[in-house]
């Protein structure tokens, strides 16, 4: 029964191979809320490359992350397992050897494959997720001022990846996998792009946090319009969304790391490709669907492990029910201390369904996101019979779905002073 709800079960035939394999890129962006974007209805056309894409794409408006940190999302992306299957429930603990991620499925069928990161959680050796690519680019520029560089800016991240598209076979498939990070704090204002700071004054300090981060967001969007007009336009899938969104100021809360409001959890999703007519989905996404999702691109059959379905082939029903959890964001600067996290209970759970969610915790919260999508009126005590039905489904999925214990890795001296700075320690 649980089973058919999650809408687990695996495809019953595989999608058929295309006669030529197509490329497949993958753009993903650090903390970027949907309600972001102008294609997701925000009024300030911060976003005017990331809406032309979704012109000519399925934009998907009920896409949620696994979990609102970068190392556990990311890799449930690439895994299509949840984060306690895996046991890389923080950031800096990388996936464990033994775990399929899809580059490997498609580099065995003859892609190149490539990637430029640039959070330090994704360095090969925190996240384990350079496996199955040619080259992973996870270079950071030099310090400066004896101040490590804890991320790349989008100018940065667009140069490195225009010059692997360069440089790519063009006689074989390429899977370019891009990611930026201006949206995550410390948020940056760039002069002349997305809102002006100079008309903020006297305003207040979350107005001046937002108008910030959305000049992040523009600046992102600014450099990325620059990969997009370079990437093939013949036969090429192009994939967009967000490894988790942020809070700024909602709930009395900026972050991401260990809340599960909608402003952490729902993401974009934006697919563009040969064949594909543009239009709006509301089925209920979720992050292990990627990895099936892109494999499909290219009629590959998903490793038999995978949890999430083909978003193009086999859609969800839509009350399918998605559990996600958080564990908090810190990271252990100890072994000791890295022993004691990862024997943890979640913070908090979240159960979605049918425009419901109720939030597992210091207390039970429910809400109807259908009507409330702000998640202000907590409807619990109104709503009992119907929150019980959740928090025993919720139930029934934790004693289904299997626990694992990864290792954290072991953070150098750079390490510890690139994340500190970030935030993340």
């Amino acid at each position: 029964m649980l089973s058919l709800l999650l809408c687990l079960s695996a495809l019953a035939a595989p999608p058929s191979i295309p006669s030529v394999p197509p490329n497949i890129i993958l753009i993903t962006v650090d903390t970027l809320r949907a309600d972001r974007l102008g294609c997701y209805g925000h009024p300030g056309r911060l976003t005017p490359n990331i809406d032309q894409l979704a012109q000519r794409a399925i934009l998907f408006t009920d896409m949620i992350c696994e979990e609102p940190q970068t190392g556990p999302s990311i890799i449930s992306m690439h895994t299509s397992l949840f984060p306690r299957m895996t046991g890389t429930i923080r950031n800096s603990v990388p996936l464990a050897t033994g775990v399929t991620i899809f580059p490997e499925l498609l580099h065995g069928a003859g892609y190149q494959t490539m990637a430029v990161v640039s959070n330090w959680n994704l360095k090969r050796k925190l996240c384990g997720l350079d496996r199955g690519f040619e080259i992973y680019d996870d270079a950071f520029g030099p310090s400066a001022w004896q101040i490590r560089r804890t991320e790349r800016y989008a100018d940065e991240v667009t140069d490195a990846a225009l010059a692997l598209v360069a440089q790519r076979d063009s006689t074989r498939p390429l899977y370019l996998w891009v990611h930026y990070m201006d949206p995550h704090d410390p948020y940056r204002h760039h002069e002349g792009i997305g809102p002006k700071l100079e008309s903020a004054r006297g305003i207040s300090g979350t107005t001046r946090a937002r108008l910030r981060y959305d000049s992040e967001v523009a600046y992102m969007d600014h450099h990325l319009g620059r990969l997009l007009e370079a990437l093939p336009t013949d036969n090429t899938f192009v994939v967009f969304t967000a490894d988790h969104g942020e809070s700024l100021g909602e709930h009395d809360y900026f972050g991401h790391t260990r809340r599960l409001f909608q402003q952490m959890l729902r993401i974009p999703l934006l697919i563009a490709g040969p064949g594909m007519r543009a239009g709006r989905s509301e089925i209920p996404g979720r992050g292990v669907d990627m990895a099936p999702t892109l494999l499909g691109m290219a009629g590959i059959r998903p490793a038999s492990e995978m949890m999430g379905v083909d978003l193009l082939l086999a859609a969800p029903a839509p009350g399918r029910v998605r559990v996600v959890e958080t564990y908090g964001g810190d990271i252990p600067r100890s072994e000791a201390g890295r022993g004691a996290l990862a024997a943890r209970e979640p913070k908090f759970r979240a159960i979605l369904q049918l425009g419901w969610k109720l939030i597992a915790g210091n207390r039970i919260r429910l809400f109807h996101l259908a009507n409330d999508s702000g998640e202000l009126d907590d409807c619990w005590r109104r709503q009992r019979e119907r929150g019980e039905a959740l928090l025993e489904t919720l139930a029934e999925w934790d004693t289904t779905i299997p626990r694992a214990q990864a290792e954290a890795a072991a953070l150098t001296e750079e390490d510890v002073r690139a994340l500190e700075a970030a935030g993340y320690l």
